[in-house]
C-alpha cells in the first residue's frame, strides 16, 4: 500500500499538525509511506503529481474558523480538477485539530473533506477530530525536556554515588505516566486510525481531546495565548531559544 501523509499546517516549522503526523507515523512501522508538507502553493504541484499513485492519503490539518485553512481549500479545488483528468481512487483519511478543548469542534471540517471526496472521486474513509491540539503539541516538547533533565540527573547521581535515588525514579515515572495519561485518548484514536489505514478500510469519525478538565484547560490556554501573542505566535521557539526569523 502506498500512503501519503500530508502536513497541511500553514506553519513552516512546528505546529500541532506536524506533531500529530509524526505520532501517526510511529503507528505504521514498515509501511510504504511518504510525508510531505502542504503549507503553501509552492507545495501543490509535487503533491498533486503523487495522488494518482496513492492507495491512501492522510491529511493533518488545523481548524480555521470552524473550517479548513484557505490554502487547503485552494489545493482541494486544484486536486479535484487534477483527479478528473487523471483518475484518483485513493482513500482519504484526516486528522483535524483545534485549540479548543472539544474535539467535536472539528466536525464541520471533516464533513467538508467528505463532501470533497464525493465530488473528486476519492473514497472518504473517516477521520479524527482532536481538541486541545496546541496543548498536546506543547506537552510533546516540554515533557521530553523534563524527562531528559531527570535522566541527566540520574546519570550524574550514578557516576558520582554509584546509585540512583528512589526520588529520581519516582520523578521519571511521574513524567512518563503524566504524558501518557494526558495523551491516552489521542494515542488510542491514532492507533484506531492507523489500524484502518493498514487494513484499507473506512473508519467512523472519532473525536478526542487532551485529558485535562475544562476548568483547568481554559485558564491555561488563555495564559498560553497571551504569551504566544506577545511573542507573535512564536512563544515555544522563543522559549527554546530557536526563534530564528529570516
Amino acid at each position: 500500500m502506498n500512503l501519503l501523509i500530508l502536513n497541511a499546517s500553514p506553519k513552516k516549522k512546528g505546529g500541532a499538525s506536524r506533531f500529530f503526523s509524526g505520532l501517526f507515523r510511529l503507528f505504521l512501522p514498515g509501511s510504504r509511506k511518504k510525508t510531505l508538507s502542504l503549507s503553501s502553493r509552492q507545495d501543490f504541484r509535487r503533491t498533486l503529481e503523487l495522488l494518482p499513485d496513492m492507495d491512501a492519503v492522510c491529511l493533518f490539518v488545523p481548524l480555521y474558523v470552524d473550517g479548513l485553512p484557505s490554502h487547503v481549500v485552494e489545493f482541494l479545488v486544484q486536486a479535484e480538477e487534477y483527479c478528473k483528468a487523471r483518475p484518483c481512487r485513493f482513500r482519504l483519511y484526516a486528522v483535524v485539530n483545534n485549540g479548543f478543548v472539544e474535539g467535536g469542534q472539528n466536525r464541520p471540517a471533516l464533513r467538508m473533506l467528505q463532501a470533497w471526496c464525493e465530488r473528486a472521486g476519492a473514497v472518504w474513509s473517516g477521520g479524527v477530530g482532536v481538541g486541545g491540539g496546541v496543548m498536546l503539541q506543547v506537552l510533546g516538547i516540554v515533557c521530553p525536556i523534563l524527562i531528559g533533565v531527570i535522566l541527566l540527573q540520574m546519570a550524574l547521581s550514578f557516576f558520582s554515588a554509584g546509585a540512583v535515588s528512589g526520588e529520581l525514579w519516582r520523578s521519571l515515572l511521574i513524567q512518563i505516566f503524566t504524558w501518557l495519561f494526558l495523551n491516552s485518548s489521542v494515542l488510542f484514536c491514532t492507533a484506531r486510525l492507523a489500524s484502518a489505514v493498514r487494513g484499507v478500510r473506512a473508519l467512523d469519525n472519532l473525536f478526542t481531546r487532551v485529558m485535562i478538565p475544562s476548568f483547568l484547560f481554559i485558564p491555561i490556554a488563555d495564559v498560553f495565548m497571551v504569551l504566544s501573542s506577545l511573542f507573535r505566535g512564536r512563544f515555544i521557539f522563543a522559549l527554546l531559544g530557536r526563534d530564528n526569523r529570516r
